[in-house]
């Protein structure tokens, strides 16, 4: 009977102190999480910006607020790397927009405007491709597509052999075409 009350009192000691490092554990990211809360919410700036991805787009979008683009662009790329598709559709959105309203402070004879239009119709479409129903990405594509339109093969070679001869050569013989 003795060494019964022995081994109840030891499992009892072990489950509290499980108890205690679970608890500690716990208490512990429940302070993180507070911590990176208050730091989306905007309630505190530390001097540094937490390592959580949330954190990192929100910063991003303060960034973009301080017109700090390139480090906003920074900040977004590297929320990229998560698994949450809705963030990282809203990155690939926000950056998006930061390439088009740079591109839209451009001259329009800006050579560099067109590339900043490539770029962020790339980012809608990635957008897209994680969020087929993220329908500000769609509708920014659009307007980047209105900036800078995308000829289609097709057209281009069309409008090459417009009144011109076309020739197809097969193995064997030879069709001239009108």
């Amino acid at each position: 009977m003795n060494k019964l009350f022995h081994l109840a009192h030891w499992s009892l000691v072990a489950i509290v102190a499980v108890s205690v490092i679970v608890i500690s554990q716990t208490g512990y990211s429940l302070w993180q999480t507070n911590q990176v809360n208050a730091f989306i919410s905007g309630n505190v700036e530390p001097e540094i910006v937490p390592e959580h991805l949330k954190a990192q787009f929100s910063q991003a979008f303060r960034d973009v607020e301080q017109d700090k683009a390139e480090s906003a662009l920074e900040r977004l790329t590297t929320v990229l790397g998560t698994d949450d598709s809705e963030l990282a559709a809203a990155a690939y959105f926000n950056r998006g927009n930061i390439h088009l309203r740079e591109a839209q402070a451009m001259a329009t004879d800006d050579t560099a405007r067109i590339s900043l239009v490539g770029l962020a119709k790339q980012d809608y479409r990635n957008a897209l491709l994680l969020n087929s129903s993220f329908w500000d990405a769609r509708y920014n594509l659009e307007l980047a597509l209105q900036m800078v339109p995308e000829a289609s093969p097709d057209a281009s070679a069309a409008a090459k052999g417009k009144g011109s001869r076309v020739v197809v050569k097969a193995v064997g013989f030879r069709v001239d075409l009108p």
